[in-house]
C-alpha cells in the first residue's frame, strides 16, 4: 500500500472528541519557526511541477534554486554520495535559506524496487553536513526511533517523520510511529509529521499526537488547510496551539473503537 494511502487510513482512525462548554470564539493558530512568524503550523513541500509560492515557508528541491535568493524556501538535498552533498550544502551557506532538509525517503527506491543508489547517512556523516551548513538542519524520511536518536545526538535541529521509505516494507503510517519517535526523542529535537493530509483536521489530529507542524503534501491551497484546522480547534476548545494535546482524542475505555 503505497503510504500516502497508508497515512490517510490511519488518520481516519484517530477520532477526535467535540468540547462544546467552552468560551473558545477566535483560535490563534500562529507559531513562530525559524525566525518567521507563521499564520498556522502548515508548511508545503511543492511538487517539482508545482509553481513556486511567494511567501511563507516552503520546502522546494534544491535543484529548482539555483537563481536568485529565495528567503522562504527550504532547500530538500537527496541523499547523494558525501562529496557531491556537501558542495551542495555549501552552495546554500551564503544563501538566505533558512534551513536545509536531507530528504532520505529516496532510500527506498533501490534495487529491487528502484534504480536509486544505495547511500545511507551516519551520525557522523549528518554532524558533518550540520557544521558546514551554517544554519539549522533537519532530516526527513524518518519512522524509527532509533533513527531520530541518531539525528538528535548528530546535532540536527528538527526531523519529519514521514512514510515514503517503509512503503515496500510495509512500515507503520506517519501517526501510529509518531508516539514511539516522540517518545525517543522529547526535548532533544523538534519533531514534525510529514506527508498527504486529507483536511485541516488531519493537520490537527498530528498536532494532537505531538507532532509541532506538518509538512503537508496536497494539490490543496493552504488556506482552505488553515481554515479547517481552526474549525477542529473551536470544535475542540482549542484557542491556541499550546491547547492542542492528546486529550482531544477519543480512547475508548473498553474494547476498540
Amino acid at each position: 500500500m503505497p503510504a500516502n494511502e497508508r497515512d490517510l487510513l490511519a488518520l481516519a482512525r484517530v477520532h477526535l472528541l467535540p468540547r462544546l462548554l467552552h468560551d473558545v470564539h477566535d483560535v490563534d493558530s500562529g507559531l513562530t519557526l525559524l525566525g518567521r512568524r507563521l499564520p498556522s503550523p502548515l508548511l508545503a513541500h511543492v511538487p517539482a511541477d508545482a509553481p513556486l509560492p511567494e511567501q511563507g515557508l516552503a520546502l522546494v528541491a534544491a535543484e529548482r534554486l539555483t537563481h536568485g535568493r529565495v528567503p522562504w524556501a527550504l532547500p530538500v538535498l537527496a541523499p547523494a554520495k558525501m562529496g557531491e552533498l556537501m558542495p551542495a550544502v555549501r552552495r546554500f551557506a551564503d544563501s538566505d535559506a533558512p534551513a536545509l532538509v536531507l530528504d532520505l525517503s529516496p532510500l527506498a527506491e533501490t534495487a529491487p524496487f528502484g534504480a536509486g543508489v544505495w547511500r545511507p547517512r551516519s551520525r557522523e556523516d549528518l554532524a558533518e553536513l550540520a557544521a558546514a551548513a551554517g544554519r539549522p538542519v533537519w532530516v526527513s524520511g524518518l519512522l524509527s526511533p532509533d533513527d531520530a536518536v541518531v539525528a538528535a545526538e548528530a546535532g540536527l535541529d528538527a526531523i519529519v517523520v514521514h512514510g515514503g521509505a517503509g512503503t515496500a516494507l510495509g512500515g507503520p503510517s506517519v501517526v501510529d510511529a509518531l508516539p514511539d519517535v516522540l517518545d525517543a526523542v522529547a526535548g532533544m529535537i523538534t519533531v514534525f509529521a510529514g506527508g498527504q493530509v486529507a483536511s485541516g483536521i488531519d493537520v490537527f489530529r498530528y498536532l494532537a499526537i505531538g507532532a509541532e507542524a506538518v509538512i503537508v503534501e496536497t494539490d490543496r491551497a493552504l488556506g482552505p488547510l488553515e481554515a479547517e484546522l481552526h474549525y477542529a480547534m473551536r470544535l475542540t476548545g482549542c484557542a491556541t496551539l499550546a491547547d492542542i494535546g492528546y486529550d482531544a482524542v477519543f480512547e475508548p475505555l473498553f474494547g476498540d473503537a
